[in-house]
């Protein structure tokens, strides 16, 4: 009994992150989107949505049946309890790339087209490294790597100030690119709001091994 309660905490676990690789692929998916406008790839970030839909609910029924039958306590309940958070907070980041692509689509029909900010695709490298290093964290329950997301989250925050003076800039200096560049604002804040979601998967994580949850992202 005792190991098939080990082995449905271990599946739970690795769904978690199986739907945290889907859901970084929608990062890619949106850096594809912004390269060239790349109307096709926008079309594929609004589809595959019902995937991660699909991931989360399963997540959350099996957590529910797990707790239900197997009765965790401790540090497994709050694994458990962490992982439907984890994966909310994922299916979220995938919303943000959905926008994204939608964000596209409505750009590509507006009057003149902007080169995408450098510094826009720098934020969406750094969240897919927040992404990855809070999953991380999750597996091998590694507080120290859980608590650095926060700097990570001030390098995109800064990536964000920057690619907002920018846009703005622009809008000021030439009317037809407004809005384009109203629409990459929205980008802009999608992708930050991605890093913030990182952030509090990483809450999480110190969530399961202290019982506290912290503000990395006050």
């Amino acid at each position: 009994m005792r190991e098939h309660y080990t082995q449905l905490l271990q599946a739970t676990q690795g769904d978690v992150v199986r739907m945290a690789n889907q859901v970084e692929q929608t990062l890619v998916g949106a850096r594809q989107a912004l390269q060239g406008w790349n109307t096709d790839a926008a079309a594929e970030l609004i589809a595959g949505d019902l995937v991660i839909d699909q991931a989360q609910a399963h997540i959350n029924d099996q957590v529910l049946r797990i707790i239900a039958t197997q009765q965790p306590m401790a540090t497994d309940l709050r694994v458990l309890l962490a992982a439907t958070m984890i994966a909310g907070e994922l299916e979220r980041i995938a919303d943000y790339s959905r926008g994204i692509g939608k964000s596209v689509q409505r750009a590509v029909r507006t009057p003149r087209l902007v080169d995408v900010p450098p510094a826009m695709f720098q934020m969406i490298e750094q969240a897919q490294g927040m992404l990855r290093s809070a999953i991380n964290a999750f597996v091998k329950l590694d507080l120290q790597e859980a608590s650095a997301l926060a700097n990570l989250d001030e390098v995109v925050d800064a990536l964000d100030s920057q690619v907002k003076r920018e846009l703005i800039a622009l809008m000021h200096s030439d009317g037809e690119t407004i809005e384009c560049a109203v629409e990459l604002l929205k980008v802009e804040h999608n992708i930050e709001r991605t890093a913030d979601r990182c952030t509090n998967i990483a809450e999480r994580v110190i969530f399961i091994a202290t019982s506290h949850v912290p503000e990395l992202n006050p």
